[in-house]
């Protein structure tokens, strides 16, 4: 019997997840019960990586037969016991011969601003264990000269040298634990883009970019492997897969995220690299997509594929009664679990809710995320007056515990590839009130039955919906009652089987 191991591409892992990241997860765990290993391959930087896949182990968020390669720690030539740092001064927060000021706001992750001599030279960044996370250094004019990157244990890992004009990185360096440089990469500090990079190993070698390096990198990795099957996980690395040339692979590419360009409503609107991939199916043995609505959209354009299948997410869940919820719910509660990004229109749930509030007074929206957008989300509740009806609350690792204590959950992204958040929320008993977003609610949501999808834009309309099911209880458990149906439609059997089958086919 051929002996297959699953791998996963992915650009990287975290604690704090999005919905891919969580995904991917998902489906090592539920794989690494059907096969004796299963590796996700990441190709992102991350100076704490170690720490970041320990704790994901030890929190049990990922199986202990899945084993995580990354490029940049595979690579490393130096692994062992790291020497003994001769900087050491820089992990206190006072420095001899330096004034120190703290950066206001900054009490999760403490900063300072270092002056010498009356001049503002340097900059600190201290994780909240007190560990060191970075330290910039100053000109006499105040740009940023280059920055240095620490990891947990205190280890330097990585120099960036920066522009004056941009204040964004033209040189990255990357040290081992014996502080050797292995690899130095030119960045266009303008685009970000990787540019040419020298590799300082055995035999050094100079390329035109370090994603050249990173395809032989993979390409060696994977034929390390006797019969690997490998999902692509993320668009931007299915080139790169398309590349490696092995005898026994299986090449399947996930489509995780919506594929028409903005706004999101023309399906002959197609982004360029989706077409490049859609176009060459050939280099493929599969195409999975996460909706029925997604597939149809792109075979309307390029016919049909036997290529092509369906895999929905699992809800994750096994509840065969909503008694529970029905008890413990708060009936003027609503909530979202998002990145605090653009995409997500969190603007739009919040003025939405204005006028929630003014026809519930009580009612209440709590937030749960990360992301740059904090401040602006901030200041648009306060302009709203809303105060004390919207919440921003920290990034959870327990999402149905958020959504059981809801009367329900609110979805007005712009775009999504199946909306995980969804499943999560119906799994529990929660009803979800959603824009009609490609792609995600018309699969998964019956309007009117488990939950409710109104226009893009219409926050009046949103916002008529969640007072409904704030105000009428019989209305709210019925919903919830026909939402725990996800737990069939999506179950984590029906999901098992249909990606064994993938993968075996």
């Amino acid at each position: 019997m051929t002996k297959i191991t699953p791998v996963l591409l992915v650009r990287s892992l975290d604690v704090i997840r999005g919905g891919v990241t969580k995904a991917s997860i998902k489906r090592a765990n539920v794989l690494a019960k059907e096969y004796e290993k299963v590796i996700i391959v990441t190709i992102v930087f991350q100076q704490n990586h170690k720490q970041i896949i320990k704790e994901l182990y030890d929190k049990k968020i990922l199986s202990k037969n899945i084993q995580v390669v990354n490029f940049f720690e595979d690579i490393k030539p130096n692994k062992g016991k790291p020497k003994n740092s001769k900087t050491k001064y820089n992990y206190l927060v006072k420095e001899r011969g330096f004034v120190e000021f703290p950066v206001e706001n900054m009490k999760e992750e403490p900063s300072y601003r270092y002056y010498e001599n009356g001049l503002y030279t340097k900059y600190k960044r201290f994780n909240q264990d007190g560990t060191l996370k970075f330290v910039d250094y100053m000109d006499a004019d105040r740009y940023r000269l280059r920055r240095e990157e620490f990891d947990e244990r205190g280890i330097l890992v990585r120099i960036r040298q920066m522009d004056k004009l941009t204040n964004k990185s033209r040189l990255d360096r990357y040290f081992d634990n014996k502080g050797f440089c292995f690899l130095s990469v030119h960045i266009n500090s303008k685009t970000g883009k990787e540019g040419r990079a020298a590799i300082f190993k055995e035999e050094p070698i100079e390329l035109e970019s370090l994603y050249e390096y990173q395809e032989r990198w993979l390409n060696s990795l994977l034929n390390g492997i006797a019969y690997p099957v490998v999902t692509c996980e993320l668009r931007g690395l299915h080139k790169m897969l398309q590349e490696v040339k092995h005898d026994n692979i299986k090449k399947i590419e996930v489509i995780h995220t919506n594929h028409i360009k903005e706004p999101f409503d023309d399906v002959k609107n197609i982004k360029n690299s989706y077409r490049q991939l859609f176009e060459n199916t050939k280099e493929l043995d599969k195409v999975v997509f996460l909706t029925k609505e997604q597939k149809d959209d792109v075979e309307s354009v390029y016919g049909k594929n036997d290529k092509f299948v369906v895999i929905p997410h699992a809800s994750g869940v096994d509840e065969r009664t909503s008694s529970k919820n029905k008890l413990n719910y708060n009936s003027k509660l609503a909530v979202t679990l998002a990145r605090y990004h653009e995409d997500k229109r969190l603007d739009e749930s919040i003025k939405a809710f204005k006028f929630v509030v003014e026809k519930v007074p009580e009612a209440k929206y709590y937030i749960y995320g990360y992301g740059n957008l904090k401040g602006d989300l901030k200041s648009l509740i306060k302009k709203l007056e809303l105060e004390n009806n919207v919440y921003l609350k920290k990034y959870t690792t327990e999402p149905k515990e958020a959504y059981r204590k809801a009367t329900c959950s609110i979805l007005t992204s712009r775009q999504e590839g199946f909306a995980m958040v969804i499943t999560e929320s119906m799994s529990v008993g929660t009803p979800v009130i959603s824009y009609d977003t490609k792609y995600g609610p018309e699969d998964i949501i019956e309007d009117g039955v488990d939950g409710f999808i109104v226009p893009q834009g219409d926050t009046k309309k949103l916002a008529e919906k969640i007072i409904e099911v704030m105000k009428d209880r019989d209305l709210r458990d019925n919903l919830s009652e026909n939402a725990l149906h996800v737990n069939d439609t999506f179950s984590e059997v029906k999901y098992k089987e249909r990606w064994l089958d993938v993968i075996k086919d």
